[in-house]
Order: structure tokens, then sequence, then C-alpha cells
């Protein structure tokens, strides 16, 4: 199962990597989702190339992960409440301080110093949270209000946070560790042992969680707990006891060349050798963690694949078809038990954890975009099968009225025979009931007439009657056909009743026409519509890396087709940062012969040799393009000279302007 959760030595080994921001300052707060949120600071020493303030984008997501990050995500159009209050509080101030509370997996973040000061605190455990706090840390602001009364405090809006209540990192010592093992493994019933020394990461967990337990019954509780004490191992045991977790014990198991999987019952007896060598490979990681904590070494990171299964459904194949490795774990010390598997290597656990992310991150927003894809071309199968099964309904009537007025025709004087006994029979004043018992005895005493009626409609002045098209010329195999039960009218003869069944024919192949030009306007319209929505779907799923800027992308710029690259300012101060700092030995100082325009250097990569005259062209080209005599639509030229010909003083008597070069 792929890890998805940062443990107590992944965030020692984060918020030491994160201590190299100390100093900058926050530019603003962006919420990506509404557990995820990113804070853009800035540092004003200008280290960065281009000479601009050094930018780093750090991600915050309640209860799951917190790293820096080069990848662009997309932001949420109008900001959140919660991130309205976040920037009006650390906005512009500097980021004085970060710190992991005791060895608890949450972090404190210190911006502004004294009474101006104010916290962001980060818990990476059960639910998660951000909490926005003022100098004496009471709650300003926070994603969840949650209470534990056990422990008697309220983390919610005004009151104030318990930083006291977080645990402190102590070192384990051989006797501590050999009586809190004892107590675990003989347990007397207890599964759970209260580690007022060593803590347990369950101590995290929210009251509402282990509020769950109260109403067991004891019974069922100590059943339970001797089903886990029977199936209880070596790593599970001095998990709890460290409070390390199940993958850092066993890497303590194994660098203490023991077996993790050993299996622990009551009669499980540890010797002396057996404590002291856990204890010194407890030390060495415990040595390793205090350094990250306090000392200044930088945890490298490492990111493990999933184990290669050739064939199975755990390979991913990429879009050129080759296989491709999936992420499955990130640890900031390459724990024993995956020596083995394969892995990348990272310079600091921080970077281990953007790419991580990242990469999980952008698999889940592709699947997303494909399951969205299936679906809009599921709705659009699925109206594209409706509107066919209409124009097909639609055929069959028309097949079924030109079927009706042929068998009337087929049959016209049998028709209107049956027509004209209703007629008399109802003139005659026989009412519908003794009429319907006449074609009844008619039918069985063989009169031909009768046995063409199959049943009366009287109330709508109609009958139905039992046709067959067969016809005097028509072989025998023919003349066998079924007959169809055709309703006519008994206000009109046979050949107007056919003629009403030729008409309605005639309508609904109008009617057929219009259905099948609409539904095609539609059909397009729809599918229009769902590939505009999936390519803005695709477009804001998308997460790409943070292209590095140039120096020279803050003008106006363009690389000649000679491969020499050609920069202008874009106003005054710019023309005279591109003099000062940017003009050296070997360029070219380009200007167009009008008062005003933007000066113009080429960067001359082969000082040695002079620059091509195709360059120069092109550079007094882009030039004259940028000065006013584009717009003016006047006819100008430029005119270029060497660096140490362009002066910044004035002829005597007269004033040099910002403008002018």
């Amino acid at each position: 199962m792929v890890k998805v959760r940062m443990n107590t030595a992944d965030v020692a080994a984060e918020v030491k990597c994160l201590r190299r921001l100390i100093g900058m300052r926050c530019s603003n707060v962006y919420d990506l989702s509404p557990k995820t949120y990113v804070f853009k600071l800035m540092s004003s020493s200008g280290v960065t190339e281009s000479g601009e303030s050094e930018k780093v984008l750090l991600l915050m997501e309640s209860g799951v992960r917190l790293h820096t990050t080069v990848y662009m995500r997309d932001k949420s159009n109008t900001p959140s409440g919660f991130t309205l209050k976040l920037r009006k509080h650390i906005r512009t101030r500097r980021l004085e301080d970060v710190r992991q509370l005791g060895y608890d997996r949450i972090i404190l973040f210190q911006f502004g110093l004294g009474v101006n000061a104010h916290y962001i605190i980060l818990e990476l455990y059960a639910q998660g949270n951000i909490i926005l706090t003022d100098s004496e840390f009471t709650v300003l602001t926070l994603l969840r209000s949650h209470r534990d009364d056990n422990k008697g405090f309220a983390i919610m809006s005004r009151h104030r946070y318990p930083v006291e209540q977080s645990r402190l990192f102590e070192r384990t010592t051989r006797e501590k560790m050999s009586r809190v093992l004892e107590t675990l493994v003989q347990g007397n019933g207890d599964a759970r042992l209260n580690t007022s020394e060593l803590g347990d990461d369950s101590s995290n967990a929210p009251k509402e969680k282990q509020g769950e337990q109260k109403n067991v019954n004891p019974s069922e509780l100590k059943k339970s707990d001797n089903n886990r004490a029977k199936q209880a191992t070596l790593k599970v045991v001095l998990g709890e006891a460290l409070g390390y977790g199940p993958a850092l014990s066993e890497h303590i198991i194994l660098d203490a060349g023991l077996i993790p999987s050993t299996k622990v019952s009551k009669d499980f007896k540890l010797d002396d050798n057996t404590i002291q060598v856990l204890a010194e490979a407890v030390t060495r990681f415990e040595d390793w963690l205090a350094d990250v904590i306090s000392g200044e070494k930088v945890p490298e990171g490492y990111i493990l694949m999933q184990h290669k299964n050739s064939g199975k459904k755990n390979d991913a194949v990429s879009a050129n078809g080759t296989l491709e490795q999936i992420y499955d774990e990130f640890c900031p010390l390459l724990l024993n038990q995956f020596k083995s598997r394969d892995r990348t290597e990272f310079e600091t656990f921080d970077a281990a954890l953007d790419e991580f992310y990242s990469k999980i991150e952008s698999q889940r927003a592709e699947q997303q975009q494909k399951a969205k894809e299936n679906s809009a071309m599921q709705k659009l199968e699925k109206i594209k099968i409706d509107q066919e099964s209409r124009v097909h309904a639609l055929k069959r009537e028309v097949e079924q009225s030109v079927k009706m007025a042929a068998l009337i025709e087929y049959n016209l004087e049998d028709v209107d025979a049956a027509i004209l006994a209703v007629r008399v029979a109802l003139a005659n004043g026989m009412s519908w009931v003794d009429l319907a018992r006449m074609v009844k005895e008619e039918k069985k005493s063989g009169n031909p007439v009768a046995g063409l009626i199959d049943k009366l409609h009287l109330e709508r002045n109609c009958m139905s009657l039992l046709l067959s098209n067969n016809l005097d010329e028509m072989d025998d195999d023919e003349k066998t056909q079924p007959v169809d039960r055709v309703e006519v009218d008994l206000a009109l003869s046979a050949h107007a009743n056919a003629r009403r069944y030729y008409e309605m024919k005639k309508r609904q192949e109008s009617k057929q026409e219009k259905t099948i030009t609409a539904h095609e306007k539609a059909f397009k319209a729809a599918e229009r519509k769902t590939r505009q929505q999936l390519s803005q779907e695709k477009t804001v799923a998308t997460i790409s890396h943070m292209r590095k800027v140039h120096w020279f992308e803050k003008f106006n710029w363009f690389i000649s087709s000679e491969n020499y690259l050609v920069i202008s300012g874009r106003d005054a101060q710019q023309n005279e940062m591109i003099v000062k700092r940017y003009m050296s030995k070997g360029d070219l100082y380009v200007h167009a012969d009008l008062h005003g325009a933007s000066s113009t250097v080429i960067k001359n990569h082969k000082p040695e040799s002079p620059v091509p005259p195709l360059t120069l062209n092109q550079a007094g080209c882009f030039t004259v393009c940028h000065s006013q005599a584009w717009d003016s639509k006047i006819v100008t030229s430029a005119w270029w000279v060497y660096p140490h010909q362009v002066s910044k003083t004035a002829p005597t008597g007269n004033i040099l302007q910002l403008e002018a070069s």
C-alpha cells in the first residue's frame, strides 16, 4: 500500500529542511482545496540569477503533508474565508522560526516577533488541522474544532492552544526499554500501555476516536486483547514501546540482527543480551534523530519503488510503451528492510517529498480526468442511442401507416361492406350492445363480412378490421400470411380511410426529417460542449513543473537568427539598468533615431568576434518597432555604437533626461 502520511522521523527531517526558509517573508497565501494551502515566501536578498527575490512555495495539507514545491498547481479563483484570515495576519511578515513541537507530528511556524508574532500550527495526525494563533497562542482561526475532556483542553477559536501538551524528545535507556517491553509482553490482558515516559503516536489521536471504546463490552475487549496478544510480534511490541511506528521499529530490529516477525506471547522472555542489542540499535537510531533535530545534519531523501511484478496489474505502462516505476514509500533514512528495493535518492528529504506527492497527485488527477472522459463519452453515447431509437420509432410509424393504407386498398370491397353493415345497424336504432352481440353471432354463422370485424370502438366512431393482402394473383404460400388489425373510421369510405393513412404517413415523414435535423444539431452541440469542458478540466488538472525564469525575461528580448541575445528596456528605469548593469565589453548598443526610444543591447557571447550584420539588422528593426515610430507610423532608422561610446553625461548647458541614453 502506498504511504501517504508522515511519521515522527519524517516530520523531524522535513522541519530541518524547512529551517532554510527562516528570514523569508510571506508574500501571499493561496488555497488549492479546503485542506491544502500554499504559502508564497520571498527573500529580498536577490540571490537568483535574474537578480530578483528568491521565491519559494510552501505547501501544507492538513493531516497529510508539508513540503516546498517546484510544481505549479491551479489555485482557487476566489480565496476562502480561512485564506483571507491568514493573509490578514501573516502577509508581509517575516518567518522567524520553524520547529517541531516535541516529537509529535505538529509543526509550528512563527511569523513576526514579540507581541506582533503570529503562529501557524500544522497538525499531521488523525484528521489534521491548520491553526492560526496570536503571540499568546490564542486561536484566531482554524480548519476544524475538537476537544478532549480527558486531557482537559479544547482546540477551538478563542481558546489557548496547548503547546505544553506536546511530548518532549527523550533518549531511551536500557532500563526504560526493558521495563516497557516486559509490561507489554506480559500485558495482564491490557494490550495498550499508558506510556507516560516514552509516549505513543496514539496520544495524538483526537478524543472523538478514543471515545469510541467507552461503550465496548469488557468481555469483548478482553477477547480482542487476547487475540491480539496471540498475534503480537516483536515489531508491533517495540513499535508501541518506542512510539516510532512499525516501519522504524522494524528498521531498529533488523539493525540489531533480530527477526521482526518473532511471535511475542506472555511466556516470551527477553534475555539481557537481546535487550542490550536492541538498546544499542535504538541508540544508533536516536543518535541520527537527535542530529536531525538539534544538529547540523540535513537529511537526504529516498523514494522507494513498488516491487516488480512482471506482467502483473501493478506494472504501469507509460504512453510510449515502456514500463513505468510506481512510487511506494518515502523516507529520510534508508531503512534496513528497504535496502534491497529499487529507489531514487535526493539531496534533501524536502525534494523527495515534493517529487513523491506531486507524482501521486498527478497520477490521481490523470485518473480523475480519464474517469470524467469516460463518463462524458458514455453520456454522449447514451444521447446518440436515444436519438437513434426515436428516429427508428418514427420510421416504424411511417412503415405502419403505409402498410395500413395498402391493406385497405387490397380489401376495398370488404372494408366498404363492413362499414356499410355497421352503419345500417346503427341507423336502424340498434344499441351498441345488441350490435356487438349480432356481430358475434354472425361470426359463428360464417358471415364473411362479420369475420373481418375484430372489435368495435363505437365511442370513437371506428372499428378494427382483420385484413390481409390475399390477392387472387398471389401464390398459396403468400396467402397464408397472418392478418393485421387495421382501424377504420366509420364516417369515411374505404378510399377515404386509405387516404387518411397516407396523409398520416406524410406528416410522420415530415416529423421524422425535422427530428433528425434537430437531433443532429443537438448532438453536435452536446459533443462540442463536452469536448470543451473536458479540455478545460484537463487544463485545470495538469500539474506542471515550474520553469526556471532567466534573468533577461524581465526585459523585451529575442534571440537572433545567429543565436545572439538582444535585450531592450520596457521603461526608463529598465533602460538605465540595461546600460549600467548588463552592458559589458564586446556588446553593442542600439538605439532608434527617435527621442525617447528604448535602449537595446546585443549581448556578444563571442567578444573576440564582431556581431554579424544580420543580427545588427534584426536588432535595429526590433528597436524601431518598440519605439513611438511604430505607433505613429513614422519611417525612421536605428544606429549602433560600442559600449565605451555610450556616455551618461550631457553636453555643456544641456540636461540629460531620464528617457535619453
